[in-house]
């Protein structure tokens, strides 16, 4: 099952990774992802990738980004700003890792439950993506909203909005360059 959002000018698109019969798990992924962006762009899409990896859909000027956990798939795209999307869902080696990836402030507000410690994985994560800025330094050039409820985050100084869902089953993360226009 596919759920799609709309959320101001992003279109986000999630679906459960259904692995069939002698189908790797990388297969499934990306035969799922294809699914999300034929199902929001039509069938004829298809993908590039910039030698930072990032994807990009070929003869188009829409913004992609592409993310998948364990289980899950998920999409965003927008025709307005570079975004960022991750998807992850709940895991242990999060708190071994955290103080690689963020500064003593934002342990003190996210590393407090793991729920909130996934929250700004993710968000790192969908901030790097967003930023198309190869070799930032999590710790340093991506800075997380604090307090976490903030809809603000910041990657070498530029200012960007984030949101965060969160479900049972995965925690997601948007994040979208602000235009200076915006501000």
């Amino acid at each position: 099952m596919t759920v799609k959002l709309s959320l101001n000018d992003m279109t986000l698109l999630v679906a459960e990774i259904d692995n069939r019969e002698g189908e790797t798990r990388r297969d499934a992924e990306k035969r799922v992802t294809m699914s999300l962006i034929h199902d929001a762009l039509g069938a004829g899409t298809t993908l590039g990738h910039h030698e930072s990896g990032a994807p990009y859909v070929i003869g188009s000027d829409i913004n992609i980004s592409i993310s998948h956990s364990r289980h899950y798939a998920a999409i965003a795209i927008s025709a307005a700003s570079h975004i960022g999307i991750d998807i992850e869902e709940q895991r242990q080696q999060l708190r071994r890792v955290a103080h690689r990836v963020m500064s003593e402030a934002e342990l003190k507000s996210y590393a407090i439950t793991d729920p909130l410690l996934l929250q700004a994985w993710t968000l790192k994560e969908a901030l790097y993506k967003a930023a198309l800025t190869p070799g930032l330094d999590f710790r340093r050039d991506i800075v997380l909203p604090l307090p976490p409820a903030s809809p603000t985050a910041f990657v070498s100084g530029r200012a960007y909005s984030v949101e965060t869902l969160v479900t049972n089953g995965y925690t997601l993360a948007l994040a979208k360059v602000i235009n200076m226009l915006e501000q």
